[in-house]
Formats: C-alpha cells, structure tokens, sequence
C-alpha cells in the first residue's frame, strides 16, 4: 500500500475568554490535522497542537519525502528522516509523531482492528483523569468548587486544578477548599509556574500535607533535574513530561519522576510512546498521557503502566479537541470504554478540519 497524498491543515478554534496558565496565555485553541492517503481507499489521520512551533512545514518538509512509500515501512519513513535532519531533530520530532500516529492508523484499519487489539489488548476500559477550574483568574473559588463536586459526582476519581503559581494565600485557599470536596482524587497543576527551586518549594511544601495525588509541572520543559531535586524534598509525587522533545528524554524523566506525563503527539508518535510506556512500567513507575485521550486510550487498553488518560471535558470550553473528530468518548462513572472502531482513535470530520483551517498544506 503506496502513500499517494498527505493534507495537513493549521486550525484555529475559538476560546469563550483567555486562558491563562502560569506565564502562558491561550485566546484560540490551535491544532495541526494530518490526513495521510493510500492507493488502496484508506487513509491515517493524526491531530497535534503546535505550540508555538512551525509544526505544519514541518510536515510539509516531512511528507514530501514519504509520498510514493510503502505505508508498512513506517519505521524507515519516520526515522530515516528523523536521521536525515539530526541537527534539527527536535524540530521535526512533533511532525515525525503525527505522521507515526496516521501510519499506525492505517495500519489498524488494514487488519480492521483498533490499535490497543494490535497491541494485545490487556483492557477496554480505563480510569479518565478529569481536567477542572480552568479560567481560575475570573472565577471564584465557590464556582470551581461546584465544578470539582459535580465530577466527584459523576465518578471519577482523579481530578485536576490548575493553580496560579504567583499568588501563595490564593493558591493555599483554593487548593484547601478544592481538597474539602475531591479529598486525595485531587491533582495539581503548576504549568511552569517557577523558576527555582526555593520559589517552587515555598508552594509545595504547603501543600505537601494535603495528601494530593501529585503535583505537575513545578518547572518548564527541559528542567527535568530540577523536578528531581524538587521531589526529593517533597512526600507528594511530581508529574512532568508532556513537551519531551523525545523517547530518550522520555525515558530520563521516568527514572527521577514518579508519574511521567507522556504525549505521543509530541515524543515521536505511538513507536516511541510503546517503548517509553513499556520502559517506565519496568521501573515501577507510572505513566499519565497528556490530553488527546482517543489515542492514548488505545496505548492504555494494551499497557498497564498507563494509569489513567485524561480529559478536558467539552463543557469546559477550554479544548474543543471534539469539534475536530468524528466520534465522541463515551465515559461512565469516571471511565472511558475504548473505541473499538479500526484505527489509532483520531479520526477526523474532515470538513470541520476545513472549516476551521486557517492554512493548508497538499503534498501528493
């Protein structure tokens, strides 16, 4: 099976208000969409966020070396080019992931299984991690909270805030009322809030008492050592790992983190993801995907080292990611039942691709 055509579309959806997380603020919910085409009718879809990167030239640069290759060879097709362009390979490793992720794809509806049953399925269910208080900065504590309730109702039992990181009494107040409600279902997110360790550890140790379930990204991306100083001062687990340029910076965090935030749109697709998932369960520790939970639900029914997958939940208005896809998750009591349809979970409603591209790319 030949590739024959690759599309690959920028999307801009919008946001009801700014987000804000740490130093970061969001005012569109940005992703890159992948549709990969064979001469035999089938065809891969992928979906990614660029975050700041030229990820769809990326791709662009990327696709045109694969087209006319045997979509089989998806191994010699990602990482010949990878090998190819080593000096810019932390560049091209988000392009190289969506392009895994659409092979694999076609991979699974050639055999007209889903990618987790390809893997040996060890699972069809598993436990969602549910995303709340996302516009922290104009809400009051009492409305997160009546969010934080109604997900203890629904069942599930990890549930994510997000805390300002520059403001300690708020932070303390809100974390202890978020834990009155949710107890030790509760996570906490930093996003890169500090920059040393005394500033990060004046935070966390306040919170070190609450029994928390972890506490995630203390530090930006490329700060994995101090994450494992942080964590050796502290009895709460750390969570870190979602923008690891690679499987092998992957694979570092998993050995001085207690819980590794793995994102196969980022890390270099499924391949990598495999064997990063399978190496940290080796040493015992967890694996906790970051967002785009249709895929990594496929890595989770096949590797128990994956502990839940997470979920930013459309009501919220924050990731729109749904708008995007044709099929809806379907959860129950704080779980999510595994798509069972062929392919690797991100199948696309390519016309509201169209509707919201703001630029496309054809390479055929």
């Amino acid at each position: 099976m030949k590739i024959t055509d690759i599309k690959i579309a920028e999307c801009k959806l919008p946001l009801p208000r700014p987000i804000r997380l740490g130093p970061v603020e969001i005012t569109t919910r940005d992703f890159v969409a992948v549709r990969v085409e064979t001469d035999a009718g089938i065809w891969g879809d992928a979906l990614g966020y660029p975050r700041g990167t030229a990820l769809a030239k990326s791709l662009e640069r990327m696709s045109s070396t694969a087209i006319g290759r045997d979509t089989r060879d998806r191994r010699a097709i990602v990482d010949g080019f990878l090998q190819n362009f080593i000096n810019g390979r932390a560049t091209f490793t988000k392009a190289a992931s969506l392009l895994d992720i659409a092979l694999w794809d076609i991979a699974s509806k050639e055999i007209e299984q889903p990618v987790f049953r390809m893997l040996g399925a060890a699972r069809t269910t598993v436990p969602v991690m549910v995303v709340a208080g996302y516009y922290l900065d104009q809400r009051s504590i009492e409305d997160v909270g009546q969010e934080v309730q109604a997900l203890v109702d629904e069942g599930y039992e990890r549930i994510k805030v997000m805390i300002l990181g520059n403001d300690l009494d708020f932070d303390l107040r809100f974390v202890e009322a978020m834990y009155k409600i949710a107890g030790p279902r509760l996570c906490v997110d930093a996003h890169w809030a500090w920059n040393s360790i005394d500033e990060a550890y004046y935070t966390c140790r306040r919170l070190d008492d609450l029994g928390l379930r972890f506490i995630e990204d203390p530090f930006g991306p490329y700060r994995a050592r101090q994450t494992q100083r942080l964590q050796s001062s502290l009895r709460t687990p750390t969570a870190c790992g979602e923008d690891a340029p690679d499987a092998v910076a992957l694979f570092e965090l998993a050995q001085n983190t207690r819980i590794l935030r793995l994102d196969a749109t980022t890390c270099g697709g499924i391949s990598s993801a495999i064997s990063v998932t399978e190496a940290t369960g080796l040493i015992g520790h967890t694996v906790l995907p970051h967002v785009f939970m249709p895929v990594h639900a496929q890595l989770a029914g096949a590797y128990k080292a994956i502990e839940a997958v997470e979920l930013i939940p459309e009501a919220s208005g924050a990731c729109p990611m749904y708008e995007l896809l044709q099929r809806p998750a379907s959860i129950c009591s704080g779980a999510l039942r595994i798509d069972e349809e062929p392919g690797a979970g991100l199948a696309l409603n390519w016309s509201k691709v169209e509707k919201f591209s703001v630029k496309t790319y054809h390479c055929r």
